[in-house]
C-alpha cells in the first residue's frame, strides 16, 4: 500500500489564544508523522506552541475604491517544543513506539 504524505503526517490544532494587550497569538499543536519510506518505519510525535507577534500594517490600498485598508501583519513569531530537540531526533532514528512524546 502507498502511502501520501497526507495519509501519515498531520498537526492537530490543540489550543489557541489571543492576547490583545501584547499584540500575539499562542497556538498550541501537536506534529504527527510515520516515515514508512525508511525500513525502520520511525514516527514522530512532537507537541509545541508558536507564537505569532502583530502589528498594524496600513501600506494595503483597494485599487478598486483607491483607499487605505487596515490590517494586521505577523513581524515575528517563536516556536518551542514540548521535548528537547534530542528526543526528537530520536524518534526519527529508532523504530515507532520506542520514543514518546511524554515519555
Amino acid at each position: 500500500e502507498n502511502n501520501t504524505v497526507n495519509d501519515v503526517c498531520k498537526s492537530d490544532l490543540l489550543n489557541i489564544e489571543i492576547n490583545e494587550q501584547e499584540r500575539y497569538v499562542e497556538s498550541r499543536w501537536n506534529m504527527v508523522g510515520q516515515l514508512d519510506a525508511l525500513p525502520w518505519k520511525p514516527k514522530i510525535d512532537v507537541i509545541g506552541r508558536t507564537k505569532f507577534w502583530y502589528r498594524d500594517d496600513n501600506s494595503n490600498t483597494d485599487a478598486s475604491y483607491g483607499k487605505n485598508i487596515s490590517a494586521l501583519r505577523v513581524y515575528f513569531y517563536d516556536e518551542q517544543w514540548e521535548m528537547p530537540a534530542y528526543r526528537a531526533l530520536l524518534q526519527l532514528v529508532t523504530p515507532a513506539g520506542t520514543i514518546t512524546s511524554d515519555s
